[in-house]
């Protein structure tokens, strides 16, 4: 299996276009698809179908231990697995910014040093390849993601990051920088502007920090083994 895109998806159109991409997975023996791996309960698992859309939008897919590895305990272990695969449409959307920051988030919490996406259409080609920009260079919409999901109560994503972002179009700011110089409590929490500057002040590669609600990490010479 490896990584795609397709679409239209609307929630996540935060900036300019007004369709993006959304993940899925596609048959491919010559790649591998990293990803976290979460044990659920047959409750949580339902709760979140209904946010995946299933089954109009995703659908879930079972992948049995032969082509599925878990790392756990510093070694690989064969396990089944599900994932959710998009079944509504197969049409090439490109994602957005801020939606290739929600996968690197994901990624990067149990593959560190990950700083980049490869992204292909459903039919496997590889369209672009995306890297994370620093945090200075990313667009409103992806920097308020980054802040929105570092809070002790992350917003509601990506719902949080739309109204935020309207707020300070209304106030003309439409960068980073400008979300530190006005400073308006009005629109955004102490904790926000916090980590905000936190943010702006690390270098580029320092994209993701460790936590104790991250995954076991993979030491990344046994990412690909």
């Amino acid at each position: 299996q490896v990584l795609a895109f397709c679409g239209p998806n609307r929630s996540w159109a935060l900036e300019k276009r007004p369709c993006v991409g959304s993940a899925t997975l596609i048959p491919d023996k010559r790649s591998i698809a990293l990803g976290t791996v979460t044990f659920l309960s047959d409750e949580q698992i339902a709760m979140l179908d209904g946010f995946e859309g299933v089954p109009r939008i995703y659908q879930q897919q079972q992948f049995d231990k032969e082509v599925s590895e878990v790392f756990g305990n510093e070694r690989w272990h064969s396990l089944q697995v599900m994932a959710y695969v998009k079944v509504d449409s197969q049409d090439w959307y490109p994602p957005s910014e801020a939606y290739c920051c929600a996968i690197l988030r994901n990624l990067g919490g149990s593959f560190p040093g990950i700083t980049k996406l490869s992204l292909r259409c459903t039919g496997g080609h590889l369209k672009e390849e995306w890297e994370h920009p620093g945090f200075l260079g990313l667009e409103m919409a992806a920097f308020l993601f980054e802040v929105g999901i570092r809070k002790k109560r992350p917003w509601v994503m990506p719902r949080g990051i739309g109204q935020i972002r309207q707020h300070l179009l209304e106030r003309k700011i439409s960068c980073p920088k400008g979300v530190i110089k006005e400073h308006l409590g009005d629109v955004m929490e102490e904790e926000d502007f916090m980590i905000a500057r936190e943010l702006m002040e690390r270098s580029g590669t320092e994209l993701v920090e460790e936590d104790d609600s991250q995954a076991e990490r993979v030491p990344f010479d046994l990412a690909f083994m």
